[in-house]
Order: structure tokens, then C-alpha cells, then sequence
């Protein structure tokens, strides 16, 4: 009977390993299920990561085109997009935004004076444009287009008395009193207790956001009618500072308190919350967070982007709950090194929808997040 079993058991075998042979030869373009959640949602399998050469990406349209400098404030400005690759926009400038057709660049010049870069194609030779300033130079920082994505309104800063940095706003214009090059230069006036500001971003309605410096002091919003409020920050007394805000006006991001934060508001006719904490501050070492952009489009739900603990983020928000929802997704690395940051960030219904920054040491955008 032993035999008889050994004979049977090895019938069985040989019948199973047919069977997966068969299996082998099925049709092999059935996918691979991907994991799910406990609620039945299918999980995303996570962001990818395509590096683009030596660029840090300050701005990015819905285009996906990137601009930025190689390497912090000392080097000269760069565009990258899918059809050209890398080029160099100009020596010993430091580009900040560019416009959604792609054709002006605005930054600052090797000289310190605001300018924009434009062109014919977005992979064409660009020509140097002046902006008038105070006479002390600054730079352009932000750049919203109108509808057929053109340069309209620009934002960043001069320097009047000269070194007091002031946020400024130049808007088209033809023949009036002090156009220049078609482009008319208005300042916005901080008021007390802040004396001096950067002008860092504006949205279509103008409305401005900055900080007294790079991280410290206070962070500002300027209405459209250069209404200032003094942001609260996470503490009495805390440094804070504003980097970005959306097309509604009702979210700014930022940093207060050596933590990445975000300020919220219902509509435009209400003050700003105090601001809710992006990053629960589990760096090993001293290492802060910071949020240095948004979706623009970004009205109930959406995404910002910026640093935590050396390392490009990614959050999640949604703020249409209460209280409002924060998902932190940390963006992958092209090699070894994770150190980086996620500078900028196009529209949610954009063709290209990317994130772009730095990390490993080289110019990335992200998609999939």
C-alpha cells in the first residue's frame, strides 16, 4: 500500500506542475492587482522621481516648465521643459517664476536690478527686459498670466532708501508716468510694527504674501487693496514667515516657529485662523520644516510642498473639514542621499501636474503624489 500511495502522490505532482505550466502560458497582460486600503480605495504605488540636471526649481507652469538658479542665490538662472531640456537664461541672474506660455522669466539680473527674460518660444534666446525700481535695485519673485498666459501682474520686491527691501507689484502699461519698458512699478507700503518686507507670491485677485526676512520675524498679507495683516504665528513672539498663496485667497503657507504651517480662512471677507502645523517635528537631529508652495487652484483639498528635516514633502491637505486634514508623503530620492527640497508646485488640473525641487544633489520634478 505504501508503494501504491508513492506512485499516486507523484501522479498528483506531476498533475499539479502541468497545471502551472498551463497557468505560465495564460494570457500575461492580466495586471497585477494593487494593494487596497481597508476602506476598499486603491493605493497609489507612490511618487516617481525624474531628475533634470543642475536646477533648483523656484517656479513651474502648468506647462511643467521649471526655472530656477543651480545653486542657491549665487549662480545664474535656468528654464528646463520637456521639448528643450536644460538651458541657461542668463549668467550670474537668479530666476524666481515664469508665466504659464513659458515666454518671460522674472527674476533678478547679475547687477541686483529686477527683470524679466523674455522670448519668442520657450526654447528660444531670451532678451534681457529692465523693470523700474526704486533706483536700488530688487527682483521679480511671483508672476500671474491672464488667460492667454502671458505675463500681466508680477510681484517681488526693491529697495528704496537704499537697503530697506519693500514688496512691489508692476503691472502693463503703455503711456503712463514712469512705464518703463511696458511695465509700471507700484510699491506696497508695509505699515507698523513691520517697517520692511519681501514680496514673495501674489494671486490673480493681487493679493500679496511675505515676510520681514528669509525665516524670521513676521509673516504679512497685503490685500488686494494693500490692506496689511500681521499673520499669527504657532507662538506668542514666534518667528513666521509666508511663502505662498492660492487663487481663492483663503490659504497661505509657510513656516513659524521652525515648523512648516499653513493659515486658513473660509471666504475673503474673514481674518485668517491661527495657523495649524503641518509636521508633527519628529527630527532627529535640529533640522525645521517649511512650506514654500501650493497648488494654486487648491480650494478644499489639495496639495503643498516644501522641507522637513532636510528632506523633500509633500502634504496632503484637506480643508474643507474640520478640523482641517494633514497627509505627509515624503518624495523619493534619485540615489543614496535623501537631503533636498520641494520648491514649487503647478496647478492640480494641470497636463504636467509636477512638483519640482531639488535632491541627491540635482534638479528633480516629481509626479504620481
Amino acid at each position: 500500500m505504501g508503494r501504491l500511495a508513492l506512485i499516486r502522490g507523484r501522479l498528483a505532482l506531476a498533475h499539479a506542475c502541468a497545471a502551472l505550466a498551463l497557468a505560465a502560458c495564460s494570457d500575461p497582460v492580466a495586471p497585477r492587482a494593487l494593494p487596497t486600503s481597508p476602506n476598499g480605495l486603491v493605493v497609489a504605488a507612490g511618487p516617481t522621481v525624474t531628475a533634470i540636471g543642475n536646477i533648483l526649481g523656484n517656479g513651474i507652469n502648468d506647462a511643467g516648465t521649471i526655472v530656477g538658479p543651480s545653486d542657491g542665490n549665487r549662480s545664474s538662472a535656468y528654464l528646463w521643459d520637456t521639448a528643450t531640456g536644460l538651458k541657461l537664461v542668463a549668467t550670474g541672474g537668479l530666476a524666481w517664476d515664469v508665466s504659464q506660455d513659458g515666454l518671460t522669466v522674472g527674476g533678478k539680473n547679475a547687477a541686483g536690478t529686477p527683470v524679466l527674460w523674455t522670448s519668442a518660444s520657450v526654447g528660444g534666446t531670451r532678451t534681457e527686459v529692465a523693470l523700474p525700481d526704486a533706483g536700488f535695485g530688487g527682483a521679480v519673485r511671483s508672476i500671474v498670466s491672464d488667460a492667454g498666459g502671458a505675463a500681466l501682474v508680477l510681484v517681488g520686491n526693491v529697495f528704496t532708501n537704499g537697503s530697506n527691501k519693500t514688496p512691489a507689484r508692476w503691472s502693463r502699461c503703455t503711456l503712463e508716468p514712469g512705464c518703463l519698458n511696458g511695465w509700471l512699478l507700484a510699491t506696497v507700503e508695509p505699515t507698523p510694527p513691520i517697517t520692511e518686507a519681501w514680496g514673495q507670491d501674489v494671486n490673480a485677485a493681487g493679493m500679496i504674501v511675505g515676510m520681514e526676512g528669509t525665516g524670521c520675524c513676521r509673516a504679512a498679507f497685503w490685500d488686494s487693496d494693500g490692506t496689511q495683516t500681521v499673520l499669527t504665528p504657532l507662538a506668542a513672539g514666534a518667528a513666521a514667515s509666508a511663502w505662498g498663496i492660492n487663487d481663492a485667497g483663503t490659504l497661505i503657507v509657510g513656516q513659524s516657529n521652525g515648523a512648516a504651517v499653513m493659515w486658513v480662512r473660509s471666504n475673503t471677507t474673514l481674518p485668517f485662523a491661527a495657523p495649524i502645523r503641518l509636521d508633527g517635528g519628529s527630527c532627529k537631529s535640529s533640522a525645521s520644516s517649511i512650506a514654500y508652495a501650493l497648488n494654486p487652484d487648491l480650494e478644499s483639498a489639495g496639495t503643498i510642498v516644501g522641507q522637513t528635516c532636510g528632506s523633500p514633502v509633500a502634504w496632503k491637505v484637506n480643508i474643507a473639514v474640520s478640523p482641517p486634514t494633514v497627509l505627509r508623503v515624503m518624495l523619493p530620492s534619485t540615489g543614496k542621499s535623501t537631503l533636498g527640497v520641494a520648491q514649487s508646485i503647478n496647478r492640480s488640473t494641470s497636463s504636467r501636474h509636477r512638483i519640482a525641487g531639488q535632491v541627491n544633489g540635482t534638479g528633480v520634478y516629481w509626479t504620481s503624489f
